[in-house]
């Protein structure tokens, strides 16, 4: 029988700040720790490692590119979902991949010829205010309702302001291939924009 997991207490993750392989490592299990493990080693040999968590999430890190965010990472052990608040509790454990693709529309007709827009379209973070429904933050905010965006040529509307439009979810092997290689594709894009500066 496996070992139970038990939640990381905000005060120990913050005043100890764990790498994020620490966090999968005690919060994850089986497949979706061994897929999480390997995105991280694949983020730290491409020149994207995880940094320390932030004071704004324990399970969550940032992987910066050139100065800018490129990826985010959450990782959820049953019952994190107290903690944190914002997530539905769903699944006893899950992981988060999350592009941040400043530089997209430089790379869209590539993307869309590679067939890379639908780990992107299926995983859209749409405002939690919009059309009037949703729960977490204020909706007297005036960013309520988000906004309207096109990505890799589809339009959406209603789309969250703050952090990156789409959200991967326990991806799987053909998802993380996805991610990887856009963010292939927003390396090379952000290499190029310095170049030109």
């Amino acid at each position: 029988m496996p070992e139970e997991k038990k939640v990381i207490p905000y005060k120990v993750q913050k005043g100890n700040r764990p790498k994020i392989e620490e966090v999968i490592d005690y919060c994850l299990d089986g497949d979706l720790q061994t897929a999480a493990l390997d995105f991280a080693a694949y983020m730290r040999k491409s020149k994207m490692p995880f940094g320390a968590c932030t004071s704004s999430s324990t399970r969550g890190r940032s992987a910066n590119y050139k100065g800018e965010r490129i990826c985010s990472i959450f990782v959820y052990a049953e019952d994190d979902w107290k903690y944190v608040g914002q997530h539905n509790p769903g699944d006893a454990q899950y992981w988060i991949v999350t592009p941040e693709l400043i530089h997209i529309n430089k790379y869209d007709k590539v993307a869309i010829n590679e067939g890379l827009q639908n780990i992107l379209w299926d995983n859209i973070n749409y405002c939690t205010h919009y059309r009037g429904n949703g729960i977490g933050c204020s909706p007297n905010k005036r960013c309520a309702g988000g906004r309207d965006l096109t990505i890799l040529g589809k339009e959406f509307n209603g789309i969250r302001w703050c952090g990156s439009h789409s959200s991967i979810k326990n991806p799987d092997e053909a998802a993380i291939k996805a991610i990887k290689r856009l963010l292939e594709l927003e390396q090379q894009a952000r290499d190029e924009n310095i170049e030109n500066k």
